[in-house]
C-alpha cells in the first residue's frame, strides 16, 4: 500500500478477527440453499409445471455450474481476503463505482430476503411444523394455532423477536455465531437423516396404504393417492419423457436457489487460513455436499412416494385447492411424517425442521452488515458505521442499521402485497451481481498481474488462468438463468421489463452515489481514489 493511500485510510486495521474455521465456513456456505428448506418449498412443484424435466439431472448440472461460480468468487477472495470480498475485488479490479453498484444490488436483494425470511419464522417454520403434527395426529387445535400465528399481529411479534435474536447473536462475535450456527445445523440435519431412514425402509405399496389411511377420511375418497393422479391429468397436467429442453428451465430455477455456495465471501476477512486455498475449498465442498444431500433425498422420495405422484399432488394443490382438500400443502415433511404411525416422528421432524429458519435468516443479515462496514472503511459512509466492538470484534453499528432496516422491510412484507412484487422483481439481482463478478474474475490476471502472480489462487489450466475460465462459465451460466427468467413466465417473473429496470436502476444509483461520495470527500481533503488502488488492511 502506498504512503499516499495510507494517509487517507479510516484506520490501519479493520478490528475484525479471523475466527471462522474451515468447517464453520463449509456449513455457512451450505445455508443459502439449505437442503431442508429447498426440498420442502422450492423444487417439487417443478415437474408438474415443466413437462419432461428432471430434478436430479438439473441438480447435477447446477452443481457443476456452481463450482465455477464459486471459483470466480473464491479465487478472488484468496487474492484479496477481506470483508465484503466481492465489493473489494470488483472495486479494485474494475472500478470503485462498479464495485459499489454491484455490492448495493446484492445488499438490496439481501435486505429483501431479510424481510422474507423474518416472515418465514411463521410461514416456513412454526406454521408448517404445527400443521404437520396437527394433520398427522388429527389435532385440529394445532392446525388452528398454526393459522393464527401466520396472521398479524402474531407473525409481526414473532418476526421482530427473531430479528432481535439474530442481531444479538451476531453482536456476540464470529466465534459464538459459528457455534450457534453449527448446533442448529446439526439439529436440522437430524430431521433430514430421520426422513431418509423412513424413506429407505418404506416400500411404495406401504406408502400408498399409509397415505390413503391419512387422506381418505379428509377427502372422502376410497383411494386418494390415485385420485390425485387422475385429477392432475384431468386438470391439464402434461407428462413427457425426460429431455434436455424440458430440464433446462428448471436448471435456471434450481441455480437461483443453489448458486450461493460462495456466500462466506462476505466475511472473507474473518476466515482462518489467509494465504492458503482453504476458503475456496470450503466453498467447493459446501456446494458438492449440499447437492449430494438434495439429490439423494429427491431420489429416495421418488422411490418411496412416486415421481408421478409428487408432481400430481403438487399440481392439484396449486391448481385445484378445493379438490386437494388436505389441511396443508403437500410438503416433504408432511408426506414423510404420515408414514410412521404415532406422533413421535412427526414431532421430531417438525421440531428439527424449525431449525432451518434461523440458519437461513441470519445469513441474509451478514452480507449487508459486512457491506456497510466495508463501504464505511473505504470512506464512502460515515466512519461510525465501521466501528467494531473491542471485546467481540463485531461491527455493532452496522448490525443495528441492518436490524432496523430489516424490521422495516419485514413490516412491509406483513402488511403490503407490494413487498412480494418487489421480491420477485429482485430475482434478477443475483444474476446481475454474478455476471459482474465473473467479468471481474476474467479481468483480474490482466488488470493486476502482480497481485495475481502472488495470490494463492494463481492456478493455470493449459496456460489459461483458472479464474478466467471460472469467470467465463459464470457469465455464461448467469446469462442463461437471466434469459429463462425473462422469457419463461412459469418461473414466476411476470413482469421481466420491470425486473430488468429495477436491477439496472439500483446499479446506476450505486455508481452515482460513488461519485457523489468522492466529491464530498475531496472537499474534505480525502482523495478516495488512492484508497482503491490498494487492498484494504486486515
Amino acid at each position: 500500500m502506498s504512503e499516499k493511500a495510507e494517509t487517507f485510510l479510516l484506520r490501519k486495521a479493520t478490528g475484525l478477527v479471523r475466527e471462522a474455521g474451515f468447517w464453520d465456513t463449509v456449513v455457512y456456505n451450505m445455508l443459502p440453499a439449505a437442503p431442508g428448506v429447498v426440498l420442502a418449498f422450492y423444487v417439487f412443484w417443478l415437474p408438474g409445471t415443466f413437462p419432461g424435466s428432471s430434478i436430479p439431472w438439473a441438480m447435477v448440472a447446477a452443481c457443476l455450474a456452481t463450482l465455477f461460480v464459486s471459483s470466480s468468487f473464491g479465487l478472488l477472495a484468496l487474492a484479496m481476503p477481506r470483508t465484503a470480498g466481492d465489493y473489494v475485488a470488483t472495486s479494485r479490479i474494475l472500478h470503485p463505482a462498479v464495485g459499489l453498484a454491484s455490492s448495493l444490488l446484492l445488499s438490496f436483494s439481501s435486505i429483501l430476503s431479510v424481510g422474507y425470511w423474518t416472515l418465514a419464522w411463521t410461514t416456513a417454520a412454526f406454521t408448517p411444523a404445527l400443521s404437520v403434527v396437527g394433520s398427522t395426529t388429527g389435532n385440529l387445535g394445532l392446525i388452528d394455532l398454526a393459522g393464527k400465528l401466520a396472521t398479524p399481529p402474531w407473525n409481526f411479534i414473532i418476526g421482530v423477536v427473531a430479528i432481535a435474536a439474530m442481531s444479538y447473536m451476531m453482536a456476540l462475535g464470529m466465534r459464538k455465531l459459528m457455534r450457534f450456527q453449527n448446533i442448529l445445523y446439526i439439529i436440522a440435519m437430524v430431521g433430514l437423516v430421520v426422513m431418509a431412514v423412513v424413506l429407505i425402509s418404506t416400500p411404495r405399496e406401504t406408502y400408498i396404504a399409509r397415505f390413503n389411511e391419512f387422506a381418505n377420511p379428509i377427502t372422502q375418497q376410497a383411494d386418494t393417492y390415485h385420485f390425485y393422479l387422475e385429477e392432475a391429468a384431468k386438470g391439464g397436467m402434461v407428462t413427457a419423457p425426460v429431455s434436455f429442453s424440458g430440464t433446462l428451465p428448471i436448471f435456471a430455477a434450481i441455480m437461483t436457489m443453489g448458486m450461493w455456495s460462495w456466500w462466506s465471501v462476505a466475511f472473507a476477512g474473518e476466515v482462518k487460513g489467509t494465504g492458503t486455498r482453504r476458503h475456496w475449498y470450503a466453498m467447493l465442498v459446501a456446494n458438492v455436499v449440499n447437492y449430494a444431500i438434495m439429490i439423494v433425498l429427491v431420489l429416495l422420495f421418488y422411490r418411496t412416494v412416486g415421481e408421478d405422484f409428487v408432481g400430481a399432488v403438487n399440481y392439484v394443490s396449486a391448481v385445484a385447492p378445493d379438490t386437494y382438500g388436505l389441511p396443508m400443502a403437500p410438503m416433504l415433511p408432511l408426506l414423510v411424517s404420515i408414514i410412521p404411525k404415532g406422533a413421535f416422528v412427526a414431532w421430531l421432524i417438525a421440531i428439527t425442521f424449525i431449525a432451518w429458519t434461523p440458519l437461513v435468516h441470519f445469513i441474509q443479515m451478514v452480507q449487508p452488515i459486512r457491506a456497510l462496514f466495508a463501504w464505511s472503511f473505504d470512506r464512502l459512509l460515515p466512519a461510525k458505521v465501521a466501528e467494531v466492538d473491542e471485546r467481540t470484534h463485531a461491527p455493532l453499528v452496522a448490525i443495528i442499521i441492518v436490524a432496523v432496516i430489516g424490521v422495516g422491510f419485514f413490516a412491509w412484507s406483513v402488511w403490503a402485497a407490494s413487498f412480494f412484487t418487489a421480491l420477485v422483481l429482485a430475482g434478477l439481482a443475483g444474476a446481475g451481481v454474478m455476471i459482474i463478478m465473473g467479468i471481474t474474475a476474467i479481468a483480474f490476471p490482466y488488470v493486476n498481474r502482480q497481485l495475481y502472480q502472488s495470490s494463492p489462487g494463481r492456478i493455470d489450466v493449459l496456460g489459461v488462468p483458472l479464474c478466467v475460465i471460472a469467470g467465463v462459465v459464470t457469465v455464461a451460466a448467469e446469462v442463461v438463468i437471466a434469459y429463462f427468467y425473462i422469457s419463461d413466465s412459469r418461473l414466476g417473473l411476470s413482469n421481466p421489463g420491470a425486473a430488468v429496470a429495477l436491477t439496472v436502476g439500483i446499479l446506476v444509483v450505486g455508481a452515482i452515489y460513488y461519485f457523489i461520495a468522492k466529491a464530498i470527500r475531496a472537499k474534505q481533503g480525502i482523495e478516495i481514489d488512492y484508497i482503491f488502488k490498494s487492498v484494504p488492511p486486515e
